[in-house]
């Protein structure tokens, strides 16, 4: 006969996919119609044309809420276009041999809010255990991991930092209910709480003909150090950090301290 305990887990496991499922994984995005997004036009930065082209693909143009979160770039504050648009002519105000010509073709740029709606399971044993001893210390890591889930889903990172993301979504329960064309989906490599991702390719033209392309990607953690539950802060550091990110990798392809 099967154990009480292994019955009574695989109980709660199912309950727990079928309330994802009724409750969140059934239900799509949805979507919302943002305010217009202006991207900066051509500007003459030390006698270069620098230009910032939006090459995003249609999905990323349709922000949506839900567990999983798109906002629109002018969510982040200072508005997110614009912060890449000064921090590239920052970069090109700095080169000593300036390009006539700069594109920035932006192939995407998501800012993303994504949460953790149902409790991880924890396997702390089979059973009571007999020996006091043991159950305290496992009382004792059970309530320690919880603490660490909690400080981390308030500070959008367990180790309080905004650095180089890479830790994967807290919802994957959540998306193996979606259908396959669900947007969400694509957002698989952005971690819980705020994040900013930044995919383009600079293309530089110079005087004598010469031409240098640089790659730039970025996926950046937002920290909410007022630890209270507006993410507005987390978003907006989030997109600065991206955007840091961005020009610290720009001024790297191009031969410049990426510290200054």
């Amino acid at each position: 006969m099967p154990d009480r305990g292994d019955v009574a887990m695989t109980r709660a496991m199912w309950a727990g996919l079928a309330v994802c499922a009724v409750g969140v994984g059934c239900t799509g995005p949805q979507y919302y119609t943002p305010p217009a997004e202006p991207i900066p036009g051509p500007a003459n930065v030390g006698g270069a044309t620098v230009q910032i082209i939006d090459q995003r693909p249609e999905w990323e143009k349709k922000p949506f809420l839900g567990v999983v979160c798109l906002y629109h770039l002018g969510k982040a504050h200072p508005d997110a276009w614009a912060q890449l648009a000064q921090e590239t002519a920052a970069v090109v105000n700095a080169m000593p041999q300036k390009p006539v010509r700069v594109d920035v073709v932006v192939s995407s740029f998501r800012l993303v809010r994504s949460t953790d709606s149902v409790k991880k399971f924890h396997d702390y044993g089979s059973g009571p255990n007999p020996n006091p001893n043991a159950q305290t210390t496992t009382m004792s890591q059970a309530n320690a991991d919880e603490r660490k889930e909690r400080l981390s889903a308030v500070n959008g990172t367990g180790s309080g930092e905004q650095g180089q993301s890479t830790d994967g979504p807290p919802n994957k329960l959540e998306m193996m209910f979606a259908s396959k064309d669900d947007p969400r989906r694509l957002l698989k490599d952005h971690p819980g709480g705020a994040s900013c991702a930044i995919q383009a390719q600079i293309r530089l033209v110079f005087a004598n003909g010469q031409e240098q392309r640089v790659d730039v990607k970025t996926l950046n953690r937002g920290e909410n150090t007022t630890h209270s539950g507006y993410m507005g802060e987390a978003m907006d550091s989030a997109a600065r950090a991206a955007v840091f990110q961005f020009g610290r990798q720009f001024r790297n392809g191009v031969g410049l301290n990426p510290d200054q």
